[in-house]
């Protein structure tokens, strides 16, 4: 729409002159809108660049934190004391977070990324209580288990040549190693000793179930349908 050359009022394209000023409208006074945002104009950004933006905010935002929480507690206790945890959890957070947007392209460095983050975690975390203890025996031994569990689920289920009933049976497996893990790690931190008892009866459950979807996908599913063999 064209805009008057003095007043800079919207004009309709038959007027000879503005409305408002009364300025004639001579040919090639009257010059057409340009909109700032024009909707056919707009900037389009790639995936990249959309990751790139989301990280910047998620940085300042979680900078923004990180110094409003330390300077309330600097201003009440004159020191750092309960804000080391909102503090570690921002930071934890941002490791996180940064793997799939600045790490999408490398799969496995973004993997190791968020399981070191996760144990830098539950390490300042004791750490932060003054002590050494529960983190080292318990905490991280378990988190290592599960991330190797399912680090293991997912690149066997990746290297597999076909992709069906198998996949839930490395999930099956995984949950296995976790359990068992977690009690191990239990017993020897609270007994002094490894006794594996409610892990073992999982395991009892879920091996041969695993086993069984194995042979399914091995055997079976490569000369019958799944549906015609269940009659679904």
């Amino acid at each position: 729409m064209p805009l008057c050359p003095k007043c800079g009022v919207e004009l309709a394209a038959d007027l000879d002159h503005c409305p408002l000023c009364g300025t004639p409208l001579a040919d090639g006074l009257a010059r057409p809108h340009e909109s700032i945002f024009d909707p056919e104009d707009r900037e389009s950004f790639t995936d990249e660049e959309r990751r790139t933006i989301a990280w910047e905010v998620l940085s300042v935002s979680i900078g923004i934190g990180i110094a409003v929480v330390s300077l309330v507690d600097l201003f009440l206790e004159r020191r750092l004391t309960w804000s080391l945890y909102p503090i570690a959890s921002l930071i934890f957070v941002w490791l996180l977070l940064t793997a799939p947007l600045k790490l999408r392209s490398h799969p496995v460095l973004a993997a190791v990324l968020s399981g070191v983050s996760a144990l830098a975690f539950l390490l300042a975390l004791n750490l932060i209580q003054g002590r050494l203890d529960w983190a080292l025996a318990v905490a991280i031994p378990i988190a290592v288990d599960a991330e190797v569990s399912a680090a293991a689920a997912v690149f066997a289920a990746c290297r597999a040549k076909r992709k069906g009933v198998n996949v839930i049976a490395f999930g099956l497996l995984a949950v296995t190693l976790l359990c068992v893990g977690i009690e191990a790690t239990l017993g020897q931190y609270l007994y002094g000793r490894i006794a594996l008892y409610w892990s073992a009866m999982v395991a009892t459950a879920l091996v041969p179930v695993a086993g069984f979807l194995f042979y399914l996908h091995h055997r079976v599913t490569k000369k019958a349908n799944l549906r015609r063999l269940f009659r679904l």
